[in-house]
């Protein structure tokens, strides 16, 4: 599987003009070859700084970037030094690996059993055919995520394939630990030998449009597994989409974009909504019934002999929330009776 970087097109710098990185030191040619668009040569030096442990010139390159070019474009370019850091080939114990993560949000709590989930999510189908994929032994945080080197990076995605404890990410503490909430999962996607190319005559688009396919059925199958989840595997966390390191900031954003004021203020409604109508079920057990409405849902509360204590339908409108984000918030303090949607 060959390594993808995706180089938006050369910024200005602060003077307006496009290039401007002289000189000769290994930090300059890499960002020339950034700012001229040259991915294979950018990837090539990437790589041989990444694989050479060589921190320095790759935080060198980001200081220089800075005092010529806006703050997007320094994101840009050390987004692209973390995509080619999280993939691996042609090691001595495998073809191609690629680092991955599971996010999820526990609020008010430890984050679930990690190993359930990561037997889950390995046999879900979101992961190609023939790769074997193999996970960290606990959560870590987002943040010690995010304060990664490319090197560092390189050297967890390394040890994850090889079944083994990464000093440069190290274990939350059990029962918290999480930043905001936020904790990851690491995992690696490890093909040992090299991909067979029976689609070796197809036409590059074709190509394309096939991998694209795939990578929706696998998305497909990701999301299957995630509404399959139960509240004795959540533990009332949310599961966010798996991603690698370089997009994690991307769904954390994600998230808390749909789960900003207006989706925390709907939430907060809901949850008092139900512990309400739990007050009126004279100590019996208390389910929840989720029913799609146009904009919204339905939420029914019963108990279970089937009294119904209360119903109300909750507009969920510019609140970024989906009837399955309601669901998995629910399932951490009542259960959700079969058919819901």
């Amino acid at each position: 599987m060959p390594r993808k970087t995706t180089h938006a097109p050369p910024p200005p710098s602060r003077n307006g003009r496009v290039r401007g990185a002289v000189g000769g030191t290994p930090a300059d040619r890499l960002i020339r070859a950034w700012l001229d668009g040259d991915r294979d040569g950018f990837e090539d030096l990437a790589e041989e700084f990444i694989a050479g442990g060589r921190d320095g010139v790759l935080a060198a390159a980001v200081r220089k970037l800075s005092e010529r070019y806006e703050d997007d474009a320094v994101e840009d370019f050390a987004d692209d030094l973390t995509e080619v850091a999280e993939a691996a080939e042609g090691q001595r114990d495998f073809n191609f690996a690629s680092l991955v993560l599971l996010p999820v949000v526990a609020e008010g709590g430890p984050p679930p059993d990690p190993a359930t989930l990561a037997r889950g999510l390995a046999a879900s189908g979101a992961f190609p055919p023939g790769a074997e994929v193999a996970f960290a032994a606990g959560w870590s945080t987002a943040e010690a995520v995010q304060a990664l080197s490319p090197c560092a990076v390189r050297r967890v995605l390394l040890d994850v394939a090889g079944g083994r404890p990464s000093a440069d990410l190290p274990l939350a503490p059990p029962g918290g630990g999480s930043d905001g909430g936020i904790a990851v999962l690491a995992g690696a996607v490890v093909f040992r030998t090299e991909p067979s190319e029976d689609d070796a005559d197809l036409d590059p688009e074709a190509l394309d449009a096939a991998e694209e396919a795939q990578d929706r059925e696998r998305m497909d199958a990701f999301e299957r597994w995630r509404a399959s989840l139960g509240p004795e595997a959540t533990e009332g966390a949310l599961i966010l989409p798996f991603c690698t390191p370089s997009a994690l900031a991307y769904e954390i954003g994600a998230f808390l974009d749909g789960a900003g004021p207006e989706g925390g203020d709907v939430l907060d409604e809901i949850r008092d909504f139900v512990e309400t109508a739990k007050g009126e079920a004279d100590g019996e057990e208390v389910l929840a019934r989720l029913t799609a409405r146009e904009g919204g849902v339905e939420l029914a509360v019963l108990t279970r002999s089937g009294r119904e204590l209360d119903r109300r339908v909750f507009d969920l409108g510019d609140s970024g929330l989906t009837g399955a984000d309601v669901s998995r918030f629910l399932e951490g303090s009542v259960p959700i009776v079969d058919g819901t949607g």
